[in-house]
């Protein structure tokens, strides 16, 4: 079966820098085999995270998070989410963190995880970033750790980064680790589909 990568580009713009490094990685999917898929998180509108957790976890799921929310992208989101075996989360550097918009994207998946949910279990992720100056690995850790606790399985080479000042050497050096990590990706994700496995609660069977 023909693996699926979703990416996710998080910058305001959706024909940046940021953008640029995103589609080196998806081209380099559907090199490898894969059928690949663009969001441009800025073309769409996503509301803010209500916060229900703080109120009661129990009503943090994917039934209130998206129930009633006319207008608001996320429930299709959530179908690209569930059908993608790899999704490839990209961000510029903010003030030290992600964007905004990715923020608000990964607040609204709490309720994918919530409650032993772990809806995105399984899935490989990754990673990209630009920056104009420093923060670039702050807000790969930080995206990675999310990822992670959200059950996402991360590959070698599972982040990628640019600072917009390095010189063309250096930039050309992090297109090919964004070829990397587009392939390794999809076979990652062919690894795990060949492995019967709960990320989550496999450990209970061992």
């Amino acid at each position: 079966m023909k693996v699926k990568v979703l990416g996710i580009n998080g910058s305001a713009r959706p024909d940046g820098w940021t953008a640029s490094l995103l589609t080196e990685v998806l081209k380099w999917s559907e090199k490898a085999g894969a059928e690949t898929k663009l969001l441009n998180l800025s073309m769409l509108h996503i509301d803010y995270c209500t916060g229900s957790y703080s109120e009661s976890p129990e009503l943090c799921n994917l039934e209130a998070c998206i129930k009633g929310k006319i207008g608001d992208a996320f429930g299709n989101i959530v179908w690209d989410l569930l059908e993608a075996d790899a999704v490839i989360f990209a961000s510029p550097v903010y003030w030290y963190s992600p964007s905004a918009l990715i923020k608000v994207l990964l607040e609204r998946m709490t309720s994918l995880e919530n409650m032993g949910a772990f809806m995105m279990r399984g899935k490989v992720g990754g990673v990209v970033v630009v920056g104009e100056e420093g923060g670039a690995i702050n807000v790969a850790s930080s995206l990675l750790t999310t990822l992670t606790h959200m059950g996402f399985v991360i590959p070698p080479i599972g982040a990628v980064y640019l600072l917009r000042r390095w010189d063309d050497e250096r930039k050309a050096e992090a297109y090919e680790d964004a070829r990397t990590l587009g392939v390794n990706v999809v076979k990652m994700a062919e690894l795990i589909q060949s492995v019967e496995w709960d990320w989550v609660e496999g450990w209970k069977e061992v």
